[in-house]
Formats: structure tokens, C-alpha cells, sequence
């Protein structure tokens, strides 16, 4: 994914070397972190760049910072409230790594130094649920999406809105041919890793659109198939990742010039899938969960072997990986955040 590329370009500049995972063997329980009821479930989490924090956002609307490292409670920079709408998402800024964007159900995009704990910028799209946002891979420009069907590009330096492209009202069926905006709610942007200008959504209308912001229509085709419900979508150079919330091929790999389906991940249930939220851990892992295990769960894309998981009682709403997938976080329906290693 584009975050990638920019937290090597991060690393690299700081002269910190991660060397890749070899051949992941098991996933181990580092630390189960119980949140406080009034927390209403952890909706999205992110590892710094160098992974040493993490950034929780909750369902009763508050942001938390942990030391990754110890497991223990850093800093608080939004209060849980009383009937507060959730963080549904939350992304490092790529070229200020102190910077934490967040969205709202609520359709504000917060922005936080969490060097001082300030709100340092606040952004609004009127009668919007944010569900999702990304950089692009330069840093220069982000994109976001949600309930009112748009896509919001934005300049990264002033925070201002670029472009919108609006959803369509169109009643015809899809297909992989037309270029129409989103006939439902968006759950996920994500940028090429490569390309600064093409980015991908998906939602409820059972398509993965790719964008290109250079052009004044935006969207450019369709991939038809992928019910999208969280964060479940990833890029490679040429491959597209899904998590589906769907019973069967709930995760699965895309050719990104034709649409084909290249691969079946097979991810471990009895009774279906449904998939929320998954990513790619590194070159030959990834990782996923949802609502038919309750479950996270690593697997080998090569060999579709299960590397190892994690069950929770409820819903898994997010995951996250760093270090070249050493390091796992996971969160969902209950007050409990998890970080898991991949051993080698």
C-alpha cells in the first residue's frame, strides 16, 4: 500500500533497518489490553511509522495513544463521551509523523499533535460519516469517503478540499464498463503504492472503483464483486487485496489492469467469513478479521497456509501490522485490544 512506501521513505531518513520476516511460524499473544466499558469497542487502530505507538479510536469517540512496546497507556487526546459518534479511522500524516489524522461518524476529521495533545486543525464535510481516508503516495494529497456517497480529495499541506466527486443516484445496473461515482456508503480508500494519482474504493454497492484525481470524472472503471464493509482493501503493484463480508471467497486478490480474481485466500472458518477489515503484512502475509470467527487471523498467501490467530468474543473491526508483519494490533465489538506477534 502507499502507507508503506511512505514509512520506508520514513525509516530511511531516521536510518532504522527492518529486516523481512523469513517464514512466520505462529502468532503469539504479546498483550490483551482490557479498555473501560464506557469505550463502546475500538473501530480502527494504526502503528506509528516506526511502530512503537499506536493509536486506538473508539466507538464512544475517543483517541488513545499506547506504547506499543509495553502495552501501556500513553496519552489520551480525545475523551470518550457519553453517546459520542466513533473514530472510524485513524492515519499518521506522512510527512509530519507527529500529526494524527482521525475521522468521524460524525463527518469532522480531527487532526492531533501527539507531542502535545493538541487539536491542531478540524475539518468538517457537512452531514458526512467518514469512513475512510488515505494519503497518497508523495504525501501531498489525501482522500475521503463515506455515507454521502463522495469522494473528497484534499491538498496534505493547507487541508483544503481539492475536489469532490459526487455519488451517483444512477438506478442501472453496474458494470465493469461504466464509470459512475458510489451508489452506496464508502468504507475504504486506498492509494496505488506506486502511482501518486490512482486510488481505489469500495462499499456497499459490491464494486472496487479505481480513481485517477487527474481527471475531472475521476472514476475511471469498475471491478465488479467485492462487498466492502471496513477496512478490507490493500494494493500492490499489480494486485488488489479484499476482505469481503461475505460467507464464501471472502478474501481474495485482484489483477488491477483486468478485474480478474488471481487468488483465493483461504481464510479458516466453518460457518463463513464475513470479513471487515484485512491488509497485507508484507510481500507473502496477511491479515484479517471480522464477524463469522470473531477472529484475526495471519495467513501465507503463497501456500495459503494459517500462520496463527486470535479469537475474541465479538466482531473484529480492525487490524494493523508493523515491522514487516512482526507486529499485530487488533480491536472490535469489545472493550479489548489485543497485539499479537508473528513469530519466525
Amino acid at each position: 500500500m502507499a502507507r508503506r512506501a511512505l514509512e520506508a521513505d520514513l525509516l530511511a531518513k531516521a536510518g532504522i533497518v527492518q529486516t523481512p520476516l523469513t517464514v512466520a511460524s505462529a502468532v503469539k499473544v504479546v498483550y490483551e489490553i482490557h479498555l473501560h466499558k464506557t469505550s463502546m469497542g475500538v473501530f480502527c487502530l494504526q502503528f506509528n511509522y516506526t511502530g512503537e505507538l499506536l493509536a486506538v479510536g473508539l466507538g464512544s469517540g475517543g483517541i488513545q495513544i499506547y506504547d506499543a512496546k509495553s502495552g501501556k497507556f500513553s496519552s489520551e487526546l480525545r475523551s470518550c463521551r457519553l453517546g459520542g459518534f466513533a473514530v472510524m479511522s485513524l492515519h499518521f500524516h506522512p510527512k509530519e509523523p507527529h500529526i494524527l489524522y482521525a475521522t468521524t461518524a460524525e463527518g469532522t476529521i480531527h487532526v492531533y499533535n501527539i507531542k502535545t495533545g493538541q487539536e491542531v486543525a478540524n475539518i468538517s464535510e457537512l452531514g458526512n460519516e467518514i469512513n475512510a481516508l488515505d494519503f497518497s503516495v508523495d504525501g501531498y494529497n489525501f482522500v475521503t469517503g463515506g455515507k454521502d456517497l463522495g469522494v473528497r480529495l484534499y491538498d496534505t499541506k493547507t487541508n483544503m478540499m481539492i475536489k469532490l466527486w459526487p455519488g451517483s443516484s444512477s438506478r442501472t445496473l453496474l458494470t465493469s464498463d461504466t464509470a459512475i461515482g458510489n451508489t452506496m456508503r464508502v468504507f475504504c480508500v486506498k492509494f496505488h503504492p506506486i502511482n501518486q494519482f490512482i486510488f481505489v474504493t469500495g462499499g456497499w454497492d459490491n464494486h472496487l472503483k479505481i480513481w485517477d484525481s487527474r481527471d475531472s470524472e475521476g472514476i475511471k472503471r469498475n471491478i465488479r464483486g467485492p462487498h466492502i464493509c471496513g477496512d478490507s482493501i490493500d494494493l500492490r503493484e499489480t494486485e488488489i487485496l479484499s476482505g469481503q463480508w461475505t460467507a464464501l471467497h471472502a478474501l481474495q486478490e485482484h489483477n488491477y489492469n483486468t478485474g480478474a480474481v488471481t487468488r483465493e485466500i483461504m481464510f479458516p472458518h466453518t460457518e463463513g467469513a464475513f470479513i471487515y477489515t484485512a491488509q497485507y503484512c508484507n510481500s507473502n502475509l496477511v491479515v484479517a478479521g471480522g464477524s463469522g470467527t470473531n477472529s484475526v487471523e495471519v495467513i501465507e498467501i503463497s501456500t495459503n497456509r494459517h500462520v496463527g490467530g486470535y479469537r475474541m468474543e465479538h466482531p473484529v473491526h480492525s487490524v494493523d501490522s508493523t515491522n514487516q508483519g512482526r507486529l499485530l494490533a487488533a480491536g472490535g465489538s469489545e472493550s479489548l485490544l489485543v497485539i499479537l506477534q508473528v513469530t519466525e
